[in-house]
């Protein structure tokens, strides 16, 4: 039944190799995914006062032994302060430890925090190809309800054509059709799920997107997923979609959704790969870190490895490069080097040429990203154990 582009996670692979080092030779292969020039080896005297750090256990193993890597500053969103990353020398998970205090998480996404300010508009791609998409659907991702018989030729090429991605876009039809999205935001996703027929439900920690999120659906729990009402065996499938990375009990929280999986359901999580392409390039000015609101930095491994203490199995993996990572970060490391060289570089990957020629380099490298576990993101997809 799942066929939604997975690819099984090689336990031989790379980035196993990279981040499985013991820890007593950990500091020297992570300080090299950093680059010697984008740490601050001991704690800055400039740390900013503005939002208060305290130590706490590891969220995947709970031990408290870390090895600081370096301070970082919000390069995406302009959080003043300097925040560490650590490795937990038990388990080897990359963290912000110390983090930032729980009670002050929320002042780390500004006003205009943009998954939190866009409308839930009708998705793009069902709006400009209803037809094809739900041809596509009815015919490889098993949604029958949508099946018809007058899809004409030129929508199932489009649908053909662009089969890669309605297959990143749309999970695969389970059981009752019950659907809960954690970290639902303004409730984009949740609106395009209703559109093929699911039965919807969301959970936001953020009063303002979920708002929003409730024009979707009434059933939308405002909080952190851990408290959420929801009954045990109540969905078929749970998304979670760059969020387990930003929460302060990912292990819990992971457990919680596992319970709420009814028998043959499945748990898709994607989160950003610390052991990517992108990380190992631009260091601390790569996107996927998001100091100070990404509290956790996940591997294959770790993700894995978290995956199974919560009570669940990765059944399969996909690894994907996002070309907008990668532009991103080249602009944040543009902006902080000095000279009229890199200023015209700046301008020129800003312009509507520039942004498309890169995006095409890069649309070329994921081919090869992918089966080398280097991809900016990786999609889990998860089964009670």
């Amino acid at each position: 039944m799942m066929r939604w582009n997975i690819r099984s996670i090689r336990r031989g692979s790379a980035i196993r190799q990279v981040y499985s080092t013991p820890a007593s030779s950990v500091g020297g292969r992570v300080q090299s995914f950093l680059g010697e020039s984008h740490v601050h080896p001991r704690t800055p005297a400039s740390v900013s006062a503005a939002l208060e750090l305290e130590p706490v256990p590891c969220p995947l193993c709970g031990g408290r032994d870390v090895t600081t890597l370096g301070w970082l500053h919000d390069v995406a969103l302009g959080v003043p302060g300097r925040f560490p990353l650590a490795r937990c020398r038990g388990c080897g998970l990359l963290q912000q430890n110390p983090r930032v205090r729980e009670d002050q998480l929320d002042r780390a996404y500004p006003d205009n925090y943009p998954p939190h300010t866009r409308d839930a508009e009708m998705p793009r791609m069902l709006r400009h190809a209803g037809p094809a998409v739900r041809w596509a659907l009815a015919t490889w991702l098993g949604y029958q309800h949508l099946a018809t018989s007058h899809t004409g030729a030129p929508a199932r090429g489009w649908a053909r054509l662009h089969r890669r991605k309605i297959r990143e876009n749309f999970p695969p039809w389970i059981g009752q059709g019950r659907l809960l999205d954690v970290g639902c935001a303004n409730g984009r996703f949740l609106h395009q799920m209703k559109m093929v027929g699911w039965r919807v439900a969301g959970v936001e920690i953020d009063p303002v997107a979920a708002a929003k999120a409730k024009a979707v659906t009434p059933d939308v729990f405002v909080g952190d997923p851990v408290k959420a009402p929801f009954a045990a065996g109540a969905f078929d499938v749970i998304t979670s979609f760059h969020v387990v990375e930003h929460l302060p009990r990912p292990l819990a929280a992971l457990a919680r959704m596992i319970g709420w999986l009814a028998p043959g359901g499945l748990l898709i999580v994607e989160v950003p790969n610390a052991g990517g392409a992108g990380g190992r390039l631009f260091g601390r000015y790569w996107i996927g870190l998001d100091f100070p609101r990404h509290l956790v930095h996940f591997t294959p491994a770790t993700m894995t490895a978290m995956v199974e203490r919560a009570g669940g199995r990765v059944v399969a993996a996909s690894h994907r490069t996002k070309p907008r990572y990668l532009t991103r970060s080249l602009r944040h490391w543009l902006r902080e080097q000095p000279g009229a060289r890199h200023r015209l570089t700046l301008a020129a990957l800003d312009s509507r040429l520039g942004r498309g020629a890169a995006k095409l380099t890069l649309e070329l490298l994921m081919p090869i990203n992918r089966p080398l576990g280097l991809g900016e993101v990786v999609r889990y997809f998860i089964r009670r154990a």
